[in-house]
C-alpha cells in the first residue's frame, strides 16, 4: 500500500504544462487513486461528479479572485453532452463561492474532459503562487446519464451558401429547379437592393429600393415575404412590393403605426426535426459586434438554456434567421469577424448523433 500511496502521490505533484500530456496522466491518476462509486439517478451522478471536482478546486491553498472557466470537452462528445456538462459545472463553482468571469484577463481555470471505455475523468488546472494546481476526479461512464433529448437524438448541419462585403439584411430562399437561389436585400453607401441569386452565388437581378426615399441609417433593418415572383420587405416606417417580372414597379408606402415601432423583427424561426416530427426553436446569442454568435436549437417549449439545445457557434454575430421552404432546414446571417463579410448559412437538422 505505501508503494500504492507513493505513485499516486508523483502524479499529483507533478506540475503538468501541456494539455497533451494531461489527459493521460488524469487517466492514469484517476484509475489509481480516485476510483470512487457514484449514484446514478437521471442527473445525480453527473452533478455529485461535478461537486467533487468543485470541492477538490475550491479547497485548493492560496486559490481567491475572479477565474475564467475554459471548458475542454471530450472530443467524442456532442454539443448537447457538452454543454449539460459545462452548465453543472459552472454552477457547482460558484455554489463553492468561486467567482467566475468572462473577462480575458482572469486566470484560467481549466477544465478537461476525458472519457475512457469505463470512466469519464475530470481534471482542473489552475495556476496558483507560479505553480500548477491540478484536482481530478472520475466517475464510471456506465453509472451516467446519456446525452439524452426529449426527442429523437439529432444533429446541426450547416453550410456556408453565400457571403458579400454589403450587409444582408434579410434572405430567403426562392423556389425549386433553374429558379432555385436566394433573395436577399442588401444595404450598400445608405442605398437598400433587392437582388437575385442563383445557386452559384451569381446575381441575376437586382432592384433598387430608392422610390422608398430612405434616409441613412446606423441600423438599417429589412423584412421580407416571397410569393412566387412577388416580394414585399419591410422596412423601417415603410414597406415595399415589386415583381421580378417587372423589377421597374417598385411601389412603396408608408406603414401606419411606423415598422420602426415594432418590438422585435421576426420574433421566432421553428424547424421541425425529420425524425420524429417535433418542433424545435432557434435562438441566438446576442449581438455583440465584436463575439461570435451562438446558435441554439431547443425543443419547442423547453428553457432556452435547455440540456437537450444543440449548439452551434459562428465566426461573428448572427444577425437573422429566416425558414427555409424544407421544414427542416433554415437561413442564417452572421458577420465573419477576421474577413468582415456577411454570410449566409444552411442550417439543416439531421438524424443521429
Amino acid at each position: 500500500m505505501q508503494s500504492f500511496g507513493k505513485t499516486c502521490s508523483k502524479i499529483f505533484a507533478a506540475h503538468i504544462v501541456f494539455p497533451r500530456v494531461l489527459f493521460p496522466i488524469a487517466v492514469l491518476a484517476a484509475g489509481c487513486c480516485l476510483a470512487m462509486p457514484v449514484v446514478a439517478d437521471n442527473n445525480v451522478a453527473l452533478r455529485e461528479t461535478a461537486q467533487r471536482l468543485a470541492e477538490r478546486v475550491a479547497g485548493i491553498p492560496g486559490m481567491r479572485g475572479a477565474l475564467r472557466l475554459e471548458w475542454h470537452p471530450d472530443a467524442k462528445w456532442s454539443e448537447g453532452e457538452s454543454n449539460r456538462w459545462q452548465e453543472i459545472l459552472r454552477g457547482e463553482f460558484e455554489k463553492r463561492s468561486l467567482s467566475l468571469t468572462e473577462d480575458a484577463g482572469a486566470p484560467a481555470l481549466d477544465v478537461f474532459a476525458a472519457e475512457t471505455p469505463t470512466q469519464v475523468v475530470l481534471t482542473a488546472k489552475a495556476r496558483v503562487s507560479e505553480r500548477d494546481e491540478i484536482r481530478i476526479v472520475a466517475a464510471a461512464r456506465a453509472l451516467l446519464p446519456p446525452a439524452s433529448l426529449p426527442a429523437a437524438p439529432i444533429r446541426l448541419e450547416r453550410q456556408l451558401i453565400y457571403e458579400s462585403p454589403d450587409r444582408i439584411l434579410d434572405v430567403s430562399s426562392l423556389g425549386n429547379g433553374t429558379e432555385a437561389g436566394l433573395a436577399l436585400v442588401l444595404y450598400r453607401n445608405f442605398e437598400i437592393l433587392a437582388l437575385r441569386v442563383d445557386l452559384r452565388g451569381v446575381v441575376k437581378q437586382s432592384v433598387s429600393l430608392n422610390p422608398a426615399n430612405l434616409k441613412p441609417s446606423r441600423d438599417p433593418r429589412a423584412e421580407m415575404s416571397v410569393r412566387g415572383s412577388a416580394l414585399s420587405v419591410e422596412l423601417l416606417g415603410k414597406s415595399c412590393e415589386f415583381s421580378w417580372e417587372l423589377p421597374a414597379e417598385v411601389r412603396c408606402r408608408v406603414e401606419k403605426p411606423a415598422a420602426g415601432e415594432k418590438s422585435a423583427w421576426r420574433e421566432e424561426t421553428l424547424l421541425t426535426s425529420p425524425c420524429d416530427g417535433s418542433n424545435w426553436k432557434l435562438f441566438s446569442s446576442g449581438g455583440e459586434a465584436n463575439a461570435r454568435g451562438v446558435l441554439q436549437v431547443v425543443p419547442d417549449g423547453a428553457l432556452r438554456e435547455s440540456s437537450a439545445a444543440v449548439l452551434s457557434e459562428f465566426p461573428g454575430p448572427i444577425l437573422g434567421t429566416n425558414g427555409e421552404q424544407s421544414a427542416s432546414s433554415a437561413l442564417v446571417i452572421a458577420q465573419n469577424l477576421r474577413t468582415g463579410n456577411y454570410e449566409i448559412y444552411k442550417i439543416t437538422l439531421a438524424c443521429g448523433n
